[in-house]
Order: structure tokens, then C-alpha cells, then sequence
């Protein structure tokens, strides 16, 4: 079982974890004192420790030993998606983080169904965070994903346009494909934009073009919106060599 920490969580060769985390390692796992664990920090390093205080408020491990540890993919993918209802968006953070993605930023476009109120936004975003967090203990990835705020269209199109390859998914396009592009790049840092079930307005494909993002194809049939970021970042993944055995 593995749990991340901040490298903050830990001092005199323990670690201290929060009430959130004590509670799910209390309650939800009901692990006892004795139990040994591994700890991820933000640095890059991996801990086997064993749990000397285990209460739902403040669990403690102690820390038996420590290595450089890192199975993170070379290639860094955020992906900007537009809000889903229902469980799509689930699915969508479980599958990215699964296949790899660095980090994944809701927004609000123009045909987003889900459109959460602004004081909703918070409880959205920590319910995500939480599905993300489990999804990483799940693939034991050994660095947490970060679920950004939640941002309107023109926010996200231009953070995503500053990244090195920023690729916007259209179902419309008939000229340029994703292979076409990441065969012409060889760069590591790389955002994937993609629309809610509406897709994009000609308006949001025209503002995408105006930030410098090239707007790409991923093939004739059309994907669903939970979907369709997993199989561009399963193509980046391939493309960079991060799905090779021992990669």
C-alpha cells in the first residue's frame, strides 16, 4: 500500500499524516499499529515504514528505509478537459492518471453541460483530487497528479497554448493529424485540449488557431469526451517511448 506525502509530512525519521489520510488509513483500511506501508514524497523518494500510531485524527509511521524512486513518464502531459455530467469526468481522471498524465485542469466552455456554480467549485475539485489520488495508489505511480482549478475556456486555451506542443482535439478536423504533429516534435512537454460532449463552437476551434495551439485529428471515428483524451495520451505515451517494457 502506498500513500504521498509532502517532504513537510516528515521530520525526525517519521511520518505525519493528515486527519484526511488518518482517517482513510484508520477507517477505510483499518491497518493497525505494525503495519508496514510505502510513503512517496515530493522529492523523488520512497519510504518503507511501519505504522507506530494508527487513531482516525493523526497516524505516524516510522520510516524502516528510504530510496530514490521515481516511475514517472519522460514525456509530461497536462490535459485540459471540459467539465462532463455524470461519471465521465471520473473516468476521464481514472484513465489519465492510469496511462500517465502530469496534471489534469477542468474548464467551462460553451457547450459544457455540467456547469457548477462558482461556490460549487471547491467541493468539485477536492472530490476530483480524491478520485485522482486513488487512481495513483492504484497504478502505483510514485508522484501524486494534481487536479487544477477550474478555469473558463479562454483561461485554459491560453495556459494550455504556453506549453512546448499544446494540441487541441476537433472531431471537424480533416487536415492535420495528431501523428503528423507529434512525429514532427521531439520535445517532453506537451498539453492535450479536449471538449465536453458538445465538442467546440467554431468561435472556441478560431480562438484555439489565434493562441498558436494546433488543432488536430485523432482519426475517423468520433470519441466520446471521457475517451478521447486517454487515446491522445496513450499516442503521446507510445510516441515518446514511455509504454516500452523497462521504460
Amino acid at each position: 500500500m502506498s500513500f504521498f506525502v509532502s517532504s513537510a509530512d516528515i521530520s525526525n525519521n517519521s511520518v505525519y499524516f493528515s486527519s484526511e489520510e488518518s482517517k482513510h488509513i484508520c477507517q477505510v483500511l483499518r491497518m493497525a499499529n505494525g503495519d508496514e506501508i510505502f510513503v512517496c514524497d515530493d522529492s523523488s523518494h520512497r519510504h518503507r515504514c511501519r505504522l507506530s500510531q494508527v487513531n482516525r485524527d493523526s497516524c505516524i509511521a516510522e520510516i524502516l528505509s528510504t530510496e530514490a524512486y521515481s516511475n514517472q513518464p519522460s514525456a509530461l502531459v497536462t490535459v485540459y478537459a471540459g467539465l462532463s455530467k455524470g461519471d465521465r469526468f471520473d473516468y476521464l481522471i481514472q484513465k489519465c492518471v492510469e496511462c500517465g498524465v502530469f496534471a489534469i485542469v477542468p474548464f467551462i466552455s460553451e457547450r459544457c453541460i455540467s456547469r457548477p456554480k462558482a461556490d460549487e467549485f471547491d467541493k468539485k475539485i477536492k472530490r476530483f483530487q480524491k478520485i485522482a489520488d486513488e487512481a495513483v495508489r492504484q497504478s502505483k505511480r510514485s508522484q501524486r497528479v494534481i487536479i487544477g482549478d477550474i478555469l473558463t475556456f479562454d483561461q485554459a486555451v491560453q495556459d494550455a497554448a504556453g506549453h512546448a506542443t499544446p494540441l487541441f482535439l476537433y472531431e471537424d478536423e480533416n487536415q492535420k493529424s495528431l501523428s503528423a504533429v507529434l512525429n514532427s516534435s521531439n520535445g517532453t512537454d506537451y498539453s492535450v485540449f479536449t471538449g465536453p460532449e458538445g465538442g467546440f463552437s467554431a468561435t472556441e476551434v478560431s480562438k484555439a488557431l489565434n493562441c498558436g495551439m494546433s488543432v488536430v485529428s485523432i482519426g475517423p471515428r468520433i470519441l466520446r469526451c471521457e475517451t478521447a483524451p486517454v487515446a491522445a495520451l496513450c499516442a503521446i505515451m507510445y510516441h515518446t517511448g514511455n509504454f516500452d517494457i523497462g521504460e
